[in-house]
C-alpha cells in the first residue's frame, strides 16, 4: 500500500500536466471563435443595436479564464497543494457549466429570428431612406456599406425604394464608385441575408461552446482523484513516522546497549583489533 501510492500519484500527476496541456488549447480555441464571430457581426451592428452579441463576447472572456485556471492547474500539480487543486476542479467545472448555458442562450436566440432582428432592421432603414431621399451623398453610411458588403438591397428587396433610385450600394456592377448607374442590381433582401448570417454564427457559437465545455470535462475525473490521493498521502506519511518510533521504542534493550556502545570507527583505541603497534627502542638506562 505504501508503495502504490506514491506510484500512482505519480501517474495522476502526468495525466493532469496532460489534460492542462488540452486545457490550453481549448481556451485558445475559445479566444478564436469568439474573435472572428464578434468581427462578423460588426458588419451590421450599429442595424441590430448591439444585440446577439453577447454570447460570442462572454466566449471569448473564457480564453483567458482558461490560460489562468492552466497555470492554477500546473502549480497545485507540481507543488502538491490540495486545497488549490480542488480549487481549480471546481473553477473549470463552474466554466463547463457556462459555456453549456451559452449553448442554449444562442440556440434560443436563434429561434427568435427574424422577428428580434426585424424590428431594428427596419427602424434603421426608415431613418437611411430618410437621409438618402434628402441628400443622396451619404456614400459611407451603414447601410451602403451593408448592402455592399452582404450584396443585398434594401429590407424585403430592390422595391423597398419604389419612389427613389437605387443608391449604388445596390448595384452588382456599379460602372463607377458611388454612382447609383448601373445596369443589374442585387435581389435579395438584407432582411434575410442578415438573418441568415446571425442564425448560423450563432449555430457555430452553440456547438463550439458545446465541443469545448465536452473537452475540457475529460479531465475532471483525473483532476479530482489526483486531489483524493494528495489527502491519502498527507494522511499516511504522520503515520508511518509514528510507526519508525514506536518500533525504536520497543526494541530489546541488548539491542539498544550494543548501539550505544558501538565505538566510532574514527576514535579507535591503539590496541583495537586491526591496528598495528609500533615498537619503540628502549632508552640505554633500561639495557643496564
Amino acid at each position: 500500500m505504501t508503495m502504490a501510492l506514491p506510484k500512482k500519484i505519480k501517474c495522476f500527476k502526468y495525466l493532469v500536466y496532460s489534460y492542462v496541456f488540452l486545457l490550453a488549447l481549448t481556451g485558445a480555441a475559445q479566444i478564436f471563435l469568439g474573435t472572428s464571430l464578434l468581427w462578423g457581426h460588426s458588419v451590421y451592428y450599429g442595424i441590430v443595436q448591439n444585440k446577439l452579441w453577447a454570447p460570442a463576447a462572454i466566449l471569448l472572456c473564457l480564453g483567458p479564464v482558461t490560460f489562468i485556471l492552466c497555470w492554477m492547474g500546473c502549480q497545485a500539480t507540481n507543488q502538491r497543494k490540495r486545497c488549490l487543486l480542488g480549487m481549480f476542479a471546481a473553477l473549470l467545472v463552474a466554466c463547463i457549466c457556462v459555456q453549456f448555458i451559452i449553448c442554449g442562450w444562442s440556440l434560443a436566440m436563434r429561434e427568435n429570428l427574424p422577428t428580434s432582428v426585424e424590428i431594428f432592421i427596419d427602424d434603421s432603414f426608415v431613418e437611411f431612406l430618410d437621409k438618402f431621399s434628402r441628400t443622396k451623398v451619404d456614400n459611407l453610411h451603414l447601410w451602403n456599406r451593408m448592402q455592399s458588403q452582404l450584396q443585398c438591397c434594401g429590407v424585403d428587396g430592390p422595391l423597398d425604394y419604389r419612389r427613389l433610385s437605387l443608391p449604388w450600394s445596390c448595384c452588382s456592377r456599379p460602372e463607377h464608385a458611388y454612382e447609383s448607374a448601373c445596369d443589374t442590381h442585387y435581389k435579395r433582401g438584407c432582411l434575410a441575408v442578415v438573418s441568415e448570417q446571425i442564425k448560423s454564427r450563432l449555430l457555430i457559437t452553440a456547438f463550439g461552446a458545446a465541443i469545448i465545455a465536452i473537452i475540457q470535462s475529460l479531465g475532471i475525473f483525473c483532476t479530482v482523484h489526483l486531489t483524493i490521493l494528495f489527502g491519502k498521502n498527507d494522511n499516511t506519511h504522520p503515520i508511518n513516522m509514528n510507526r519508525k518510533k514506536k518500533q525504536q521504542q520497543f526494541l530489546p534493550l541488548t539491542i539498544q546497549d550494543k548501539r550505544h556502545d558501538m565505538p566510532s570507527p574514527i576514535n579507535l583505541s591503539p590496541s583495537a583489533p586491526g591496528q598495528r603497534v609500533l615498537k619503540t627502542a628502549l632508552p640505554p638506562a633500561m639495557h643496564k
